[in-house]
């Protein structure tokens, strides 16, 4: 008997459940943006979940931008990620989650071991190089000088060019475009430009300790932090369109 149509399954955690059916209500405008969510005992008690879970799912949204959390003072929706999660999608050459998915992989594959490898063989002046170009990137922040996804570019080949590795320069140089496009798409998501520059910092500062292994960490964790938000994006989205066509039928 074939099994060729079945599909693996995904393990999802019970706060990924409850931010997707967090998400779905907002989605279908249950909550406005604006509005405040009920408090966190009442959510517990209606979903029947613990505290900590119910706070991973709220950290979960606010880190996609669907809600902002006000300590002491409760947590509000921002707005829906459905139209953000088109836009990722619209335009370029990077048009399916497919795609997307293929250049975080290639990048989770080349980058941490270039890193690891710039950390071993990178010069007083690659890393002054690197330096100036993440001062140039700060300016970006607040909207001067150059393109920030621009920059970003830069910083990673320069990191490749830290490895003193021609074939991973040549590797990572021709999917400059590509590279540029996944950068510009992901930084799209609220915090995560900011998050990237602390990200840069660490990665900097491991090579300057010369700690391959702390390098090696330091790229896995930020480019897992893109992934990561667009696996949640995606999550959302199948489930404010299920539940959306489930209604239709009824």
């Amino acid at each position: 008997m074939s099994t060729s149509n079945l599909k693996p399954v995904s393990r999802v955690t019970l706060g990924e459940q409850v931010a997707a059916q967090l998400a779905a209500q907002i989605s279908e405008g249950r909550w406005l943006p604006g509005d405040k969510l009920p408090s966190e005992s009442e959510l517990c008690a209606t979903l029947l979940i613990g505290r900590s879970t119910l706070r991973e799912a709220l950290k979960s949204l606010a880190f996609v931008g669907l809600v902002q959390m006000r300590p002491g003072n409760g947590t509000y929706v921002l707005g829906s990620t459905q139209f953000l999660l088109d836009r990722l999608r619209a335009g370029g050459l990077l048009k399916t989650d497919k795609e997307l998915q293929d250049v975080s992989e290639a990048r989770l594959i080349l980058e941490t071991e270039t890193a690891a490898l710039a950390a071993e063989r990178s010069e007083p002046a690659d890393l002054d190089k690197l330096q100036e170009i993440l001062e140039q990137m700060k300016l970006g922040l607040g909207g001067e000088g150059r393109d920030y996804a621009a920059l970003d570019v830069e910083f990673h080949l320069g990191i490749a060019r830290c490895s003193k590795n021609q074939v991973l320069q040549e590797l990572l140089a021709p999917i400059r475009g590509v590279l540029q496009e996944f950068i510009a798409k992901s930084q799209e998501l609220p915090g995560i430009k900011e998050n990237a520059h602390e990200h840069h910092g660490k990665i900097l500062s491991a090579l300057r300790q010369r700690n391959p292994e702390k390098a090696r960490r330091a790229m896995r964790a930020h480019l897992h932090t893109c992934e990561r938000a667009f696996t949640l994006l995606e999550k959302i989205s199948e489930t404010a369109a299920s539940d959306l066509t489930v209604e239709k039928r009824s």
